[in-house]
């Protein structure tokens, strides 16, 4: 399956069929009918099936599903063909730079993601408070 441009194994609707310990990157997805919905949640793990399989964000998985709940993974392969530079809010982390956070951020920035962080909502919510900070006080350090 293809999502935002990077070929997923899957979508499997049973969590066994991911590989308990292989490293990557996984997708967390709601199928309508067979065909991709959305997506519930996206993270990396060094052991994608054994961190779906006891995931502590199963509830809001359950609580956003309008149909049925799929998994999709990619192994991380160290190859990476994309320049990018790591989401903002893992500047300081040397994993940011790996192949399997790249493409999470990139998930989190090109889907509409329900359950679990997402930094580039967070940029967005405190940018707007930022914004109503520079209008009622003037822009920062000024004085």
């Amino acid at each position: 399956m293809e999502l935002a441009g990077y070929e997923f194994n899957g979508p499997f609707s049973d969590v066994t069929k991911v590989p308990l310990d292989a490293g990557g990157v996984y997708a967390v997805i709601c199928l309508r009918e067979g065909d991709f919905h959305c997506c519930l949640d996206v993270g990396v793990s060094k052991q994608l099936g054994e961190e779906l399989k006891n995931h502590a964000r199963k509830a809001c998985w359950r609580e956003n599903v309008h149909g049925d709940i799929a998994f999709c993974y990619r192994v991380s392969t160290g190859d990476w063909d994309r320049d990018l530079e790591p989401g903002p809010l893992g500047q300081g982390s040397s994993e940011s730079h790996t192949e399997p956070h790249g493409i999470e951020s990139e998930l989190n920035w090109k889907l509409p993601v329900v359950c679990g962080p997402n930094p580039w909502q967070q940029i967005e919510d405190y940018w707007e408070v930022y914004q109503a900070y520079e209008r009622q006080f003037g822009p920062r350090e000024s004085d």
